[in-house]
């Protein structure tokens, strides 16, 4: 009973600061999509739905970002906070040890790293391939248009001219269509003396009045067919086809596993996929590392220790291991027998490191 309030007591105030710590890091990276999806919703005319579903969809890849460096932060201001208050120098005279102080920092560790495994290698890339979808449909639209008359409007293939219109019937007196890029056609045009006008957020429909359309063919010129109507209804879509090749970020890693094995690789593209692997699963440990990493440290500190202490080894620790792991992508990315073990070289560094702190400062 005396452990369980022990470990629920330290466990607490970790989570307590991890919360804190990673709400603001997470805002901060927040703010920075934020103004990119607003840019592009202002740029585009999407709605708010749109807005408020690329944001969602990005929050997975943000905490996959802001949570290992939270943990760091909040593990050293946690112990800090012990040294400060006196709670450390009493564990030990009551006869605590440091692997049994540290029991509940390493539970709370393993479960985030396991969190971390499933969001980094599945989550995420679902959620960003999703951002990515948005994005780019908002990107194949046209932007807004704005009906005019005796204006050249540009509707992607279609460009259109109103020599009359009434704003609130959207009526329109002689219609003039030309279309450009028509393949096996030198020139398509369609000419109406009346129609009506239907704007909608993917599409512009014509319905025409008394009209004609020539289509002149391309080899000769001389050769052209016309045709005459009565009524003609015609709907010019307002999205540009667009095929794009998905990232890497929006693959899982079961998916980049399967091209590895399946597709025909270049070998930059496939060094890029590999220690991409790699790199998921080193975020996702790198709690542990930097739990193993921060406690002599903590354990360390004396009761006149400050929290400005805590914050100041915390970006020490974050800055050399994300150091190395930028060195690790890249030799990995460099030379292919490198490409998976490579990006672990924060970890492995991390440990020998870990062990060296633990038996100079705590004699273990």
């Amino acid at each position: 009973m005396h452990i369980s309030i022990f470990t629920r007591y330290i466990a607490k105030s970790l989570i307590t600061f991890f919360a804190g710590v990673v709400g603001i890091l997470t805002f901060v990276i927040f703010m920075n999509y934020f103004i990119r999806v607003l840019d592009l919703a202002m740029t585009y005319g999407t709605s708010f739905g749109w807005i408020v579903s690329s944001l969602l969809h990005i929050l997975p890849d943000i905490f996959c970002l802001s949570a290992p460096m939270s943990f760091q932060i909040a593990i050293l201001l946690t112990l800090t906070n012990m040294s400060e208050q006196g709670e450390l120098i009493a564990l030990r005279a009551a006869g605590f040890s440091f692997k049994e102080i540290i029991r509940p920092l390493l539970a709370c560790a393993v479960a985030l790293s396991a969190l971390l495994v499933f969001i980094g290698n599945w989550g995420a890339p679902h959620s960003y391939k999703r951002f990515s979808e948005l994005r780019d449909q908002a990107r194949s639209k046209i932007t807004k248009v704005t009906l005019e008359p005796q204006t050249f409007i540009n509707l992607g293939e279609w460009d259109l001219y109103l020599e009359k219109l009434d704003p609130e019937t959207n009526l329109a007196g002689l219609i003039h269509l030309i279309k450009k890029n028509d393949e096996g056609a030198l020139s398509t045009k369609v000419n109406a003396n009346s129609g009506k006008v239907i704007l909608s957020d993917t599409a512009v429909g014509l319905q025409l009045k008394d009209g004609q359309m020539q289509r002149v063919d391309d080899k000769d010129p001389t050769s052209f067919i016309a045709a005459n109507f009565e009524d003609y209804t015609m709907s010019i879509s307002l999205l540009k086809e667009r095929a794009r090749r998905l990232r890497m970020g929006e693959l899982t890693t079961t998916g980049l596993i399967r091209r590895l094995k399946n597709d025909p690789l270049d070998e930059e593209t496939a060094n890029e996929y590999r220690t991409g692997i790699s790199m998921r699963n080193v975020l996702a440990l790198s709690p542990v590392i930097m739990l193993f990493l921060s406690c002599p440290i903590g354990f360390s500190f004396g009761k006149r220790t400050n929290k400005g202490w805590g914050m100041l080894f915390s970006v020490v620790i974050i800055f050399g291991f994300y150091l190395l792991l930028t060195l690790g992508l890249s030799l990995g990315k460099k030379y292919p027998v490198l490409a998976y073990p490579s990006p672990w070289l924060p970890v492995v560094v991390g440990l020998f490191a870990a062990r060296w702190l633990w038996k100079k400062r705590l004699n273990i």
